[in-house]
């Protein structure tokens, strides 16, 4: 039998529907909580470990903790193994200098930048697609970014009136093809050693200086075993900030957007601010366990003339003809 329905009750019937309709399309499934695993190879008092906290932290606000991060300083291994362990899947995020690639070592390289101002207009723009397409492939791993970790110096036992004094000197340096180069560039001799032994080195006459960040050589107590600061800068540290494909997947595209937009911010405002106060800083505190005369300016002129051929081969031969053209105008 078939219900006949007046126009009253069809009206009302309609809007039920409408409203059932609406409803459904509103309602949405509460979004998965995602946890990043975090690490870095340097304790909480790094300023990269620093801005990460700050940045997680923010990163939980922005998504109404929908994004958060567990974070470990300095326990689970070197920056190798922790590099490593995000291309393996047991860590989800990592930040830190080490990539293992030629790509990324070379930005060290003495006076290949006029300023931090500069780097980073270069990693934000010529070099960036390359940059993050080799974390991709080598690390299945999305670059956020770079962040401006502090200015490399050299430190010296002896006091050296221009470059050419570094001629035939045993000088400390990481594993890094930019810092070599730059060394060999001048005339000396690079001697790598373990980062644990440094200290020891100089102190025996291993090595009569060292190429380091500026942000460690007063909680190393690098000053009592050299006692001049060349300026100016010989090279700037850039650390990478990776997540895991596997992780950076699992966000929606809003979060992925807060997770770059914050970076970006938090690395200028936090990271590159804290670096900036506290370099003025160190050079004091170095004049004042070593005297006045410990910090020895040399010509940053001399220094680019010797450096400007090293670093267009460098970037030529790794990024492809012209790329040095491109950094300088950047």
């Amino acid at each position: 039998m078939t219900r006949s329905l007046t126009r009253r009750q069809f009206g009302k019937a309609a809007a039920a529907g409408v409203a059932i309709i609406t409803t459904a399309g509103l309602s949405r499934p509460a979004k998965a909580k995602v946890t990043i695993k975090f690490s870095n190879a340097a304790n909480e008092r790094y300023v990269g470990n620093r801005f990460a906290t700050a940045f997680f932290e923010k990163v939980k606000e922005r998504t109404g903790g929908e994004v958060q991060a567990e974070m470990f300083f300095g326990t689970l291994g070197g920056e190798k193994t922790l590099l490593d362990g995000v291309g393996l899947g047991t860590l989800d995020a990592y930040n830190g200098a080490y990539t293992g690639t030629r790509e990324y070592d070379i930005l060290y390289s003495a006076f290949l930048f006029r300023d931090y101002a500069h780097a980073k207009a270069v990693v934000t723009g010529p070099l960036k697609g390359a940059l993050e397409k080799l974390i991709a492939e080598k690390y299945q791993g999305q670059l956020m970014g770079l962040g401006r970790a502090g200015a490399f110096a050299l430190y010296t036992k002896d006091k050296v009136a221009s470059w050419a004094g570094l001629k035939d000197m045993k000088i400390r340096a990481g594993q890094i093809e930019g810092v070599i180069s730059g060394l060999k560039a001048f005339g000396a001799n690079p001697t790598p050693i373990p980062f644990n032994e440094v200290y020891s080195a100089l102190q025996q006459g291993v090595v009569n200086a060292q190429v380091t960040l500026s942000s460690l050589v007063i909680s190393q107590k690098y000053y009592e075993v050299t006692k001049y600061s060349l300026r100016p800068d010989f090279g700037l540290g850039l650390d990478k900030f990776v997540i895991a494909q596997s992780v950076w997947k699992k966000l929606t595209p809003q979060q992925q957007e807060i997770l770059r937009a914050t970076f970006a911010e938090l690395e200028e405002s936090v990271w590159f601010k804290t670096v900036s106060d506290e370099a003025g800083q160190i050079i004091e505190q170095w004049k004042g366990f070593n005297g006045a005369d410990s910090v020895v300016q040399l010509s940053e002129a001399d220094g680019r003339k010797v450096m400007d051929p090293v670093n267009q081969k460098l970037m030529d031969e790794v990024f492809g003809a012209g790329t040095f053209d491109k950094v300088q105008k950047a």
